[in-house]
């Protein structure tokens, strides 16, 4: 006995399971330590969340995709701020005041 065919997805449904999708994917990244991985695909769950809250109707869905999308766009914010900061250029050195220069 076989299942019974899935109905087609609407767009918005395949938005919505890929922008799970990338979430899930982001936190599982952001798990194993590799926050460049979890950034991308957090922003990019964050568009498409934003995407679907464009063309929503209903407020209830409007308002949990933009409440989820900024939870997402916090949360890569977050990384962003705890990222070392390898390609910052060095600091010059400094002199104290009244330092002779070196000799």
């Amino acid at each position: 006995m076989q299942a019974a065919p899935k109905p087609p997805m609407t767009r918005a449904q395949k938005l919505r399971w890929y922008a799970g999708q990338l979430m899930a994917d982001a936190a599982s990244d952001e798990k194993s330590g590799d926050s460049e991985s979890a950034i991308s695909r957090y922003l990019q769950a964050a568009d498409i969340l934003l995407l679907l809250a464009k063309v929503e109707e209903s407020y209830t869905a409007w308002k949990y995709y933009t409440d989820t999308a900024a939870q997402c766009q916090q949360k890569a914010r977050r990384l962003i701020a705890l990222a070392p900061k390898d390609d910052a250029p060095p600091r010059p050195q400094v002199q104290p005041s009244g330092a002779a220069p070196p000799s």
